[in-house]
């Protein structure tokens, strides 16, 4: 046995536990409901192109709202439901120690449960968009293939990233409570509070900076501080590509930016913006929460007493 079977394993879990086809379920509803509810009954023939939808980004002013973000938080929710119990629980049941009795080490088990449990989410997140895909066929709805695919492709990825940090809470848990716990605390700061401390930090650079007699940080660096650190939220970092996909990089950049920042920021994006604005390093954010989240996660599991 190795980190293939443990994946198979996890995989075979799911659909007999039945979370596959319901999760499956969900996304049918949620993605293909949203797209025949759009262009099947909202919108007119003139305006049925994908990007009404999925490139949807509306600003109101101190707070934004987008499609692709709401699909991020839902999608989020759903990856951690999958993973945050998948060590603890086992060793709650004590059926970790039967699966690493086998020819399994700790790491063909974390490698294992993260691509089995990852494959769950992403095989539930590609059948919703194939029954998205039928229903913008149904309605006449241009395609937009060019921002479509990638976008579905970066989702997966968004889905992979969150069912790696779910893995790596329920790795450093005590117990299935404690991770359930856990889970819910991180999702409410990446949801809600990452916003405000995003915006927050700047402003206490800015007192600490006057308090020690430097004349405080430059508004321009305040900004770029805060907006860096909410694109390292990877929600914000998808929701930030994914409209980089419909729109040119420097409005997708301002999607996620109140009224204030986007006037500070607007003017040095048009220019020559710093590489940690750009598309290439938001993508390498995305990928960091694949892979540190796991690594920390087999760093705590291998030192863990079962």
């Amino acid at each position: 046995m190795s980190w293939q079977a443990v994946a198979r394993k996890e995989f075979r879990d799911a659909i007999r536990s039945r979370w596959l086809h319901g999760s499956t379920l969900f996304f049918v509803l949620f993605l293909g409901g949203a797209a025949a509810l759009f262009f099947g009954a909202l919108l007119g023939p003139d305006s049925r192109q994908v990007s009404n939808l999925f490139g949807f980004f509306a600003s109101l002013g101190v707070f934004s709202f987008s499609f692709p973000g709401l699909l991020a938080l839902v999608l989020g929710f759903v990856a951690l439901s999958t993973s945050y119990g998948s060590i603890t629980e086992e060793r709650e049941s004590g059926s970790i120690k039967l699966l690493l009795s086998l020819p399994n080490s700790r790491l063909d088990a974390v490698v294992g449960k993260l691509l089995g449990r990852s494959g769950v989410v992403v095989a539930a997140l590609l059948v919703g968009f194939f029954a998205t895909f039928v229903v913008l066929l149904a309605t006449g709805t241009r395609l937009e293939l060019g921002s479509f695919v990638p976008q579905v492709a970066l989702t997966a990825l968004l889905g992979v990233a969150f069912v790696s940090v779910g893995l790596s809470i329920s790795a450093l848990a005590d117990s299935n409570r404690e991770a359930t716990l856990a889970t819910m605390g991180l999702y409410l700061v990446f949801a809600i509070l990452w916003g405000s401390v995003s915006e927050g930090i700047p402003k206490l650079l800015n007192y600490a900076a006057e308090q020690l007699g430097g004349g405080g940080v430059a508004e321009l660096t305040r900004v770029k501080i805060g907006v860096f650190l909410k694109y390292l939220n990877p929600l914000k970092t998808y929701e930030t590509l994914a409209a980089q996909l419909y729109y040119g990089p420097t409005q997708a950049r301002l999607v996620s930016t109140t009224f204030g920042e986007r006037a500070i920021l607007a003017p040095v994006l048009e220019g020559s913006p710093p590489f940690y604005f750009s598309g290439w390093f938001l993508f390498v954010i995305l990928l960091a929460w694949i892979v540190i989240p796991a690594v920390v996660g087999y760093w705590a599991f291998e030192r863990a007493d079962l």
